[in-house]
């Protein structure tokens, strides 16, 4: 049986960085030890150095369930590491390197897990493997033509990726949580643009393109609507009511004025609910001029809006437009992508089963994450989706993820492949039972 330490220790020292994100070795090694296992995994893409792996494990029944992960990753500075970046170092009981958490980690615990339910020969429902590439940079490359074109069909099924993780603190709270995903915002991306006239650093105008930009960008930046409760979120919130993570009751009356000032106060004592009650605007990139006494013609900068579920992009974009109308400065989309979700159902109560079977202590939540996944592809193709990378980290652990020392705890590696295999068994338990989506 191959040994998940060792099989990610071997992957992450592939660098899948994208740009460029060449995964065509990544897909060997994959697809490799699933040949070894007298499967027949079928490799394809948009461009060579873009390969998807879908491999059909075994199981004829329906619902299936589609294990999905992606094999690039963001670059990493290896100046600023304290290990090389795709060294896979283990030191102090953690695995370094880019991909331990986004998501090489979580592929193999899908592929160690679902081995060993083929080599038990427990599947009676369809169990694929999927390995997408180009996530990170949106997945046109990578998820969105695999799903436009299948070499076969997937039938019903429900899939599982990542976008929620296990906390060991959520909220000040010393218990353990899994984040389970089930939403997402929806991304608008937008570029800000000012035209004006060239002129000498010393004579400057309140009609100059980057003054001009400058007082928009400010605008955006410190724009904040109210908080609201979207479903996903009244949700997350009443499980974590009911596990005593939070005191708030959704489900009653707001004590002192309305349900967006109870929103507020809650925000205000957990920061990190704050996304989730409201859209978002970051300024993400400037450029203008290039010489310090001269006044450019031209300014832009680019603002990474999130929105919640139930907003409309096109009425966002008219807010922000109006915003900033009297500057004349142009607010133009550069992507827009809704927020997207999937219904609570059977995976649910699989997962938290298969969860339990490891970390009985644990609540698990449903959650909306304030950042896009490839779940996005598959719920257009009728599979609802959810998001979990079943591992467990305190908060001061996550900002790793795209971040400088990436890591896992090793122990943690194995502890993931026997979550997704308890998964794989409770899916597989009367089958003929559960009901099937849509």
């Amino acid at each position: 049986m191959t040994d998940p330490v060792e099989l990610l220790r071997r992957y992450i020292r592939i660098d899948t960085s994208n740009p460029p994100g060449d995964c065509r070795e990544a897909a060997d090694l994959l697809s490799g030890i699933l040949k070894h296992q007298g499967l027949d995994p079928v490799v394809y893409g948009a461009k060579p150095e873009k390969p998807n792996v879908l491999c059909h494990v075994g199981g004829t029944e329906e619902p299936g369930l589609v294990l999905i992960h992606h094999m690039d990753v963001v670059p990493a500075r290896a100046e600023e590491w304290s290990v090389p970046p795709f060294s896979a170092e283990i030191r102090d009981g953690y695995l370094y390197g880019r991909g331990t958490l986004d998501t090489k980690g979580l592929g193999v615990a899908h592929w160690c897990a679902a081995l060993r339910a083929l080599v038990e020969g427990i599947l009676r429902r369809k169990l694929f493997l999927v390995a997408n590439a180009d996530e990170e940079v949106g997945g046109g490359d990578g998820a969105e033509y695999f799903v436009d074109h299948l070499p076969f069909p997937l039938g019903r099924a429900y899939g599982l990726t990542e976008g929620g993780i296990g906390v060991l603190d959520l909220f000040g709270n010393k218990g353990k949580c899994f984040l389970l995903n089930m939403w997402e915002k929806g991304p608008v991306w937008l570029r800000l643009s000012a035209r004006g006239t060239a002129g000498h650093g010393s004579r400057p105008s309140s009609k100059d393109a980057p003054a001009r930009l400058a007082r928009a960008i400010a605008r955006i930046a410190e724009y904040r609507e109210p908080a609201r409760l979207s479903e996903p979120v009244r949700d997350m919130l009443r499980v974590l009511h009911g596990s005593g993570i939070v005191r708030y009751d959704v489900d009653a009356p707001a004590r002192h004025g309305d349900e967006s000032a109870a929103m507020e106060r809650l925000a205000s004592r957990f920061p990190e609910i704050d996304p989730l009650l409201r859209n978002t605007y970051a300024v993400t990139t400037l450029s203008a001029g290039f010489k310090p006494n001269v006044i450019p013609a031209a300014a832009e900068g680019t603002v990474d809006a999130r929105i919640l579920p139930g907003e409309d992009p096109e009425e966002v974009l008219a807010r922000l437009r109006k915003l900033v109308d009297d500057l004349g400065v142009s607010v133009e989309p550069i992507f827009i992508d809704l927020p997207n979700g999937s219904p609570a159902g059977p995976l649910y109560e699989a997962l938290e089963s298969a969860i339990h079977s490891v970390h009985p202590d644990a609540s698990v939540v449903p959650y909306l994450s304030a950042g896009f996944t490839d779940s996005r592809f598959y719920r257009s193709i009728g599979i609802p989706t959810y998001g979990l990378m079943p591992v467990l980290l305190p908060r001061s652990e996550h900002g790793r993820i795209h971040g400088v020392d990436e890591r896992i705890p090793v122990a943690s590696i194995g502890e993931m492949t026997d979550i997704v295999y308890a998964l794989i068994a409770r899916w597989n338990q009367n089958s003929t039972a559960s009901p099937l989506p849509g």
